[in-house]
């Protein structure tokens, strides 16, 4: 054996270094797998907390107890109970609108939600439909809210992202039947007057 095969063949049999070599190897895939269960995880509480926010206050709006809540009034009122929403009234978008009975015409709650264009200065009540709806009807209530992932490079934030300010939407769709008895809007920022008489919005 020369002198200088010596050198090769010692190389060959060290087995020095292998673990690193394993933990070169797998260290990025299975990070990658925390940050994708992290951020499932958290999306997951975020929408729960919508869910429930939602709920509370869609009973406002459903007996109208004191008057169906304004559009901001009631956006107001789910980001009060939706804690974990970061800017939450500047990111969420609320469409409430009548759901026709007859056959077919239900079509109208499979279209997509509405969320709002953090981009844009207009006033989001011109791009939604915000109805008070009248006693005995129908209604739908949907609510869009939006937030940034936590780990944006991750597979499953790149496939959740909806807006090009690197936002995913998460949807939160309930519906009912209003109490009978006259709806009327709220006043903002007051429990005692009342105006208007069964909502409007506008239809962007």
């Amino acid at each position: 054996m020369s002198k200088l095969t010596l050198p090769f063949i010692r190389f060959k049999r060290d087995e020095d270094g292998n673990a690193t070599i394993e933990f070169v190897i797998l260290f990025p895939m299975l990070m990658s797998i925390f940050l994708i269960g992290f951020e499932a995880g958290f999306y997951m509480v975020k929408n729960v907390m919508l869910e429930h926010a939602v709920d509370v206050a869609v009973r406002d709006v459903r007996l109208a107890n004191g008057g169906v809540p304004s559009f901001e009034g009631l956006k107001t009122r789910i980001c009060d109970e939706a804690l974990i929403l970061a800017d939450c009234e500047n990111k969420l978008q609320v469409e409430m609108r009548q759901v026709p009975t007859p056959p077919g015409a239900t079509d109208i709650m499979r279209t997509k939600a509405r969320c709002i264009n953090v981009n844009s200065t207009d006033d989001s009540r011109d791009y939604t439909e915000y109805d008070g709806g009248a006693s005995n009807e129908l209604m739908l209530l949907r609510v869009c809210a939006l937030s940034r992932p936590l780990f944006p490079t991750t597979h499953l934030s790149a496939g959740m992202i909806a807006d090009n300010a690197g936002n995913y939407a998460i949807v939160s769709t309930t519906s009912f039947v209003t109490e009978p008895g006259q709806r009327v809007f709220a006043q903002p920022g007051g429990t005692g007057g009342m105006t208007g008489s069964t909502g409007g919005g506008t239809n962007g």
